[in-house]
């Protein structure tokens, strides 16, 4: 038998990173539970998709006896956004869950064997180190918009980390697009190894709920671990190859342009009404001291939007993805963007004027 009492603000935060880390799609039932665990003195809970795992602990006010047991995940997540109390009585005995808080009361299922739940650990003998939340936070939702999510591309679906020369890199393509950004970092050793898509918006996800201002992440060559506060996230790698990143920066460059960014997203914004009914292509003209935006579609007629800018370099005329602009120009936090252009068949460089700590190279398409 096991009994606690805790509050629905401390359940709610913590469900609201464990209950993502359950797989939408699995053939044991038991990867859709949450499971609750007193051991060492603590309770916590747990959930897994066998690449992602999440452990938490609980701050209850009141407990008694021991045990655990596992509750479908999105059934209790549900229930505990609904209830009106702040208090929420939990008593688990042989197969059965009452959850009680103020006049609500539920008599919920459990899952038959609880011991079946995965576990995962860390081994004690990998790298350790600490990243400050904010950067980390910054540094992923600069790339984590450019990875695949076509679960085949293994190698695409998902985060590069390296670490090397005292920098973290995250890299992020789906073949199309890539995004890059750095930050200097007290490590002094070089690893590198990916994670998917599903561990990156996990890990994203914990970083976004938790208060705490420093990051732990472990190690050990086969999982990664990042801990917030009383919650850890345990994360997979990849068994894959992440392509040789550099190969696609580009080396040189004939055009430069630069230019205000909320005058282009405004202008890539009107003429997205025609290329979303037509080619599904924008096509960029530098001019001199202008940046001409057009698409046309057969049926529904033709666009033309006209920007100032400062060029350095040649006259240029090249064809894009308007989707890939808008996320990549959108990510730039500065006012002024670059442009900077090999020919009108290479990958375009996309970056701020100082070029600070990230960038995005962008494929263009046939005219």
């Amino acid at each position: 038998m096991l009994k606690f009492t805790i509050s629905k603000e401390e359940l709610e935060k913590k469900i609201a990173v464990a209950a993502d880390a359950v797989g939408s799609r699995t053939v044991d039932p038991i990867l859709q539970c949450l499971l609750f665990s007193y051991e060492d003195n603590s309770l916590k809970i747990y959930s897994a998709d066998m690449q992602t795992f999440v452990i938490s602990k609980l701050n209850v006010s009141e407990i008694e006896g021991s045990g655990k047991f596992a509750v479908d995940a999105k059934l209790l997540e549900e229930i505990v956004k609904n209830l009106e109390n702040e208090q929420v009585l939990f008593e688990y005995d042989t197969g059965k869950l009452n959850l009680k808080s103020g006049k609500s009361s539920f008599n919920l299922s459990t899952y038959s064997d609880a011991d079946k739940f995965p576990q995962i650990d860390i081994e004690d003998s990998g790298i350790k180190f600490e990243l400050e939340t904010s950067i980390l936070s910054e540094m992923i939702d600069r790339v984590l918009f450019c990875a695949s999510t076509e679960s085949t591309m293994r190698a695409l679906n998902g985060v590069y980390w390296e670490v090397k020369g005292n920098y973290l890199r995250l890299v992020a393509s789906d073949g199309y697009r890539l995004a890059l950004t750095e930050q200097k970092v007290d490590i002094d050793t070089d690893i590198d190894f990916i994670l998917s898509l599903k561990s990156m918006k996990e890990l994203d996800n914990l970083i976004k709920q938790t208060d705490e201002p420093i990051l732990t992440v472990k190690f050990d060559h086969k999982k990664m671990s990042v801990t917030a506060g009383d919650i850890a996230v345990i994360m997979r790698i990849v068994e894959e190859v992440f392509p040789d990143y550099r190969r696609v920066l580009p080396k040189a460059f004939k055009t430069r342009i630069v230019f205000n960014k909320n005058e282009f997203l405004e202008a890539l914004k009107r003429t997205m009404i025609i290329s979303k009914r037509g080619s599904e292509k924008v096509q960029l003209q530098i001019i001199e001291d202008i940046l001409v935006l057009s698409s046309q579609s057969q049926e529904y007629g033709k666009v033309k939007e006209e920007i100032s800018v400062e060029k350095e370099g040649e006259d240029l005329k090249i064809n894009f993805n308007p989707k890939f602009l808008n996320e990549a120009v959108k990510k730039v936090e500065e006012d002024e963007v670059v442009f900077n252009f090999v020919d009108d068949l290479s990958p375009m460089q996309i970056n701020s004027k100082d070029v600070n700590e990230y960038l995005y190279i962008v494929l263009p398409v046939r005219a």
